[in-house]
């Protein structure tokens, strides 16, 4: 009987080197894939700050997965699979289907994301490995999915692409299981660099041809990425002031504006490069002091590339439309550290009361003013669409400034 089972058995080989170091390289990075895409989605166990963290590494090993796999079909072009333990002919069949599916999927299932990805309507970037220098593109998409809805259709293709591969891995594992066990023929050693299973001679063009499929993928990704990235926001020059009555003149190279806001745990600045200002203000008559500042929104900038990718649009200031925001302080009062002006902020089309403390120091007729605001971005519909709950963008909006301004 144990002759019987293992005859044939002699004449397997093992895998070479370079599709081991693919296969488990791409197996591992599934099995990574399969357990935070159904964390993120399906169980509450990471912190907001964490789970966007998380799910840009999700997008980036996904397009790994899919690099890796186009080396891996190249490899077995040029590398066929060696000769494996005798089998019935329904077996043999059914692991050949097995592996064309797994192959089937490996392309799929992240293609689907990428394609998820690129139908939402958040527009998020893809920065793969979280680097600002390595955008990757957004894929050219039908009607059906560019469209209203069509991320629900990609996400739903996606999620059930994914549990398909968890069937497929049980297969393959229960598989190689029965050949190991019951029919006791080299199964995991031939993909295992350990045993004394004789080793498949490789065709060694096949690691610049792998390695070039990976590169011209990945590169070509990113160039066309970088290509297609829009321009900077850029500043243009001066505001004209809205109100001709003026007690000082602004200095705006010894001037700053900026913000800053918490994001996916970590705290981001942002400038604002063209402003200016109309000020009347005396401390021994505040009943008489105003403020006008207007900001022009384009010149508006984030250090963080993907709060920047939502800035100027529609879910942002929507710069095209509404090219100013605008603050007017009608009221002024003495405080113990300082003084206190109140009035309104004016964003896109929606006005809101704003309070803003700040200091006070005169010295041969030149001012120095510092302070901060908070402004409630959700209350100015500022990223609403993406994260309207504040998940991974804090709703709270830190403006600090500081002016040197002289009197006129």
């Amino acid at each position: 009987m144990t002759s019987m089972s293992t005859a044939g058995h002699d004449r397997v080989e093992g895998y070479h080197a370079g599709a081991m170091v693919l296969h488990w390289a791409i197996a591992l990075a599934i099995l990574f894939q399969l357990v935070v895409g159904f964390s993120m989605s399906r169980l509450d166990v990471m912190p907001d700050a964490l789970r966007f963290a998380v799910f840009q590494w999700h997008k980036t090993v996904g397009i790994s997965v899919l690099a890796l796999t186009l080396a891996r079909i190249a490899w077995r072009v040029l590398n066929p699979p060696p000769p494996g333990a005798p089998m019935p002919a329904h077996e043999r069949m059914l692991a050949s289907l097995v592996h064309a599916l797994f192959y089937i999927l490996m392309l799929l299932v992240p293609l689907s994301g990428w394609i998820l990805v690129s139908a939402s309507p958040t527009q998020i970037p893809t920065l793969l490995m979280l680097r600002e220098s390595l955008p990757w593109p957004n894929l050219p998409l039908p009607a059906f999915l560019s469209g209203a809805g069509g991320d629900e259709v990609a996400e739903t293709a996606h999620i059930w692409l994914a549990y398909s591969f968890v069937v497929l891995i049980g297969l393959h594992v229960a598989g190689a299981l029965k050949h190991s066990v019951i029919d006791r023929a080299p199964s995991f050693s031939r993909m295992l660099p350990i045993g004394r299973l004789p080793r498949q001679s490789a065709s060694l063009v096949a690691i610049p041809i792998a390695a070039a499929a990976v590169a011209v993928f990945l590169g070509g990704g990113v160039l066309i990425a970088r290509d297609g990235a829009a321009p900077a926001n850029a500043e243009t020059g001066t505001l004209e002031r809205s109100a001709t009555a003026t007690g000082w003149t602004i200095d705006p190279a010894a001037s700053t504006l900026g913000y800053s806001v918490t994001f996916s745990g970590k705290s981001v600045t942002g400038g604002i490069g063209n402003w200016n200002a109309a000020i009347v203000f005396d401390p021994a008559d505040l009943a008489g002091a105003k403020a006008e500042i207007l900001v022009e929104t384009a010149s508006v900038s984030i250090d963080d590339a993907f709060i920047r990718s939502n800035l100027a649009g529609a879910d942002g200031l929507d710069t095209a439309a509404f090219p100013r925001a605008t603050l007017r302080l009608t009221s002024f009062a003495k405080t113990e550290t300082g003084f206190l002006g109140t009035g309104t902020l004016t964003i896109k089309t929606i006005e809101a009361p704003i309070t803003v403390p700040f200091t006070y120091d005169e010295a041969a007729g030149v001012a120095t003013v510092a302070g901060t605001a908070s402004i409630d971005r959700l209350a100015f519909g500022l990223g609403v669409a993406n994260d309207s709950k504040g998940e991974w963008l804090a709703p709270e909006v830190r403006v600090s400034f500081a002016l040197k301004a002289k009197r006129t």
